[in-house]
């Protein structure tokens, strides 16, 4: 077309051909890995790119693009992806290490996921005696009488019945999840039948693929969630579906694209067919769970915080177009209250702290962090918006956990040590580096209890419009700065280690315990698997208390999905727990400003 423009992303070399769009939407349609962690509205600043060559027009740059990029940088050619537009013509972009999403790190599951195999979806291997003038009952009845009782039989089954039966020689197996036909196969099949667990977080997302004649676990696969180019937090993505029902479908098109590639993904390392996965359990919070399946999550985000739907629910994944067996059943763990969803009702599940008469308290770090503290008595909850701050977005340096990315920091005297993950020269610092970097400055008398740098003439602290500290000096990395950390990004993070602390301690309240008597502690999902515990209590992120009882959970999420894929049994206790569970809205919580301003400061322990 006259109007499309060519932009070539290098160092892929890969060319799309479009009208005009953000550089930002254009490398997301060449499946190129630009960050964009503010949606695409220029606040975070992390998709810097370079134009290296230019034949036509860019806009002028923003004001936005100002406050991240120094005049010398824009007359290099620096831009942020998410508001530069080519209006015509061809450019070629770079696109810098430090502004490339990389493979996420993530942990396993922790906790034993184990259950008595007996998963809602079964095979049975069936010879059925063909029809004769004496027996004409009909190829359903037949299939039926079959089995020994009687079953829902979907009309694309009964569509093909008949060739099944006949060309497979009335030898068939037949798929039923509960008492649903979901296929009919010639032959015996009756091991080669799979499930999917999956969990579906704000900016990650987690496939595992079951066998679920065994057991296993065969594959696994994980990918960023694209709906962060809408909003890093759920209330820009409250917002933005909820303006128009092509919003809604938007986001919802691209998180089941994504759990399609992922099925893909797990199907082609087990070399298993997708037609034969026959159910597939998610778990999300509240509005990742609303998006999967199309809803609008508009109600969550307003007073009282009501979703449309709580329950477990199962559909048939042709309805939702995932790409698995297009009559097996995708099914949504039921969601607590408000923004806590189904992942933490997983939580428990895995950690079975509801089975327990010791007090037990499980976190699950985040954007919008689960808190769940209790017994087998009774059990609060709460979420607590952390922000992205424990992802790395809203720090001027701060990545995910990927490849190059400063995990754990030191300070001994004068000597600043780190650690970046896969040992490759860093390019950025990720959450637990930053929750390492900010006990370590404070006990060594660096900043103060609200974060300022208390002497500027230290050796690591330049100035550069404002004082930065220098964790990596910009000879050791692998981007063309230093890689430093600032007064604002660490305000930043007290912030949200100041929510975090709020909620729990706001459930112990309410439970009616000092924090320090909480018997034992569940960190969950992969950040939660990767801090360091002794900085984690140095900062209150977590409550002071032995040791030896605090967990690594790991995975819990998909976890706890896989539980509920496995085990009819699992499933069957869902309502019985969710009763137990006592909500707490954060939001209208009395005393929550009192308590949030003296969690947010640090203090010595």
């Amino acid at each position: 077309m006259e109007d499309d423009i060519t932009v070539t992303f290098e160092p892929e070399g890969k060319t799309v051909i479009a009208s005009s769009h953000t550089l930002l939407e254009l490398a997301q349609c060449a499946n190129i890995g630009l960050r964009g962690e503010c949606g695409g509205k220029g606040g975070c600043g992390k998709c810097k790119i370079k134009i290296v060559a230019l034949n036509g027009v860019l806009n002028e740059p923003m004001k936005s693009e100002r406050v991240h990029l120094t005049d010398d940088q824009i007359v290099e050619g620096y831009r942020l992806g998410c508001q530069t537009r080519l209006l015509s013509g061809r450019c070629t972009v770079y696109v810098p290490p430090e502004s490339r999403t990389g493979k996420r790190l993530i942990s396993g599951v922790g906790l034993d996921e184990d259950v008595p195999l007996e998963p809602l979806v079964r095979k049975f291997h069936l010879s059925l005696v063909p029809p004769t003038f004496d027996d004409t009952r009909p190829d359903r009845k037949r299939l039926e009488d079959a089995l020994n009782k009687p079953v829902y039989v979907p009309l694309s089954i009964l569509a093909t019945l008949p060739t099944t039966l006949r060309t497979a020689g009335w030898d068939v197996t037949a798929a039923l999840w509960n008492s649903r036909v979901i296929a009919v196969e010639p032959g015996d099949t009756t091991k080669e039948v799979f499930g999917a667990a999956v969990d579906i977080g704000s900016s990650k997302v987690i496939c595992h693929l079951v066998s679920l004649a065994t057991g296993e676990t065969v594959a696994s696969a994980n990918a960023e969630n694209p709906q962060i180019m809408y909003g890093e937090d759920v209330v820009s993505r409250i917002t933005y579906a909820s303006k128009r029902p092509e919003h809604l479908q938007k986001m919802q098109d691209l998180i089941i694209s994504t759990v399609n590639r992922l099925l893909d993904a797990v199907c082609q390392k087990s070399g298993i067919p997708s037609e034969q996965v026959y159910e597939l359990v998610f778990v999300g919070n509240s509005v990742m769970h609303h998006l999967f399946l199309g809803i609008s999550p508009k109600h969550i985000g307003v007073a009282p915080f009501v979703p449309v739907t709580g329950s477990l629910e199962s559909f048939p994944a042709k309805e939702l177009g995932v790409r698995m067996n297009p009559e097996g059943m995708v099914t949504a763990v039921p969601l607590i209250e408000g923004y806590i969803g189904s992942d933490a009702v997983a939580n428990l599940l895995i950690t079975r702290i509801y089975q327990s008469e010791k007090v037990s308290l499980t976190i699950d770090i985040g954007t919008n962090s689960e808190i769940l503290l209790g017994n087998n008595e009774r059990i609060f909850a709460c979420s607590a918006p952390s922000g992205p701050s424990f992802e790395g977005a809203h720090i001027s340096s701060g990545i995910k956990a990927v490849t190059g990315a400063i995990e754990s920091v030191t300070i001994e005297g004068d000597t600043l040590t780190y650690t970046t993950i896969d040992d490759a020269k860093p390019k950025g610092i990720c959450g637990s580096g930053v929750i390492d970097l900010v006990a370590e400055l404070f006990l060594a008398d660096v900043i103060t209890k609200t974060g300022k740098f208390r002497d500027l003439n230290h050796p690591r602290i330049i100035e550069d419009g404002v004082p930065k500290f220098v964790i990596a000096w910009n000879k050791e990395t692998a981007t063309d700065g230093d890689i430093t950390i600032t007064e604002k990004d660490i305000n930043e993070f007290l912030l949200a280690k100041g929510s975090l602390n709020t909620g729990w301690t706001i459930l112990s309240r309410h439970y009616g315990i000092s924090p320090s008597d909480i018997d034992s502690i569940y960190l969950a999902g992969s950040f939660g698997t990767h801090i360091d515990i002794e900085n984690a209590i140095t900062l209150s992120l977590i409550p002071d208390i032995d040791r030896k009882q605090i967990f690594f959970a790991g995975e819990t999420a998909v976890g706890g999905a896989k539980m509920v894929l496995k085990s009819v049994s699992e499933r069957k206790q869902l309502p019985q727990i969710l009763r137990s569970i006592v909500y707490i809205e954060l939001s209208v919580e009395p005393t929550f400003n009192t308590v949030y301003i003296k969690s947010i400061p640090l203090s010595p322990k």
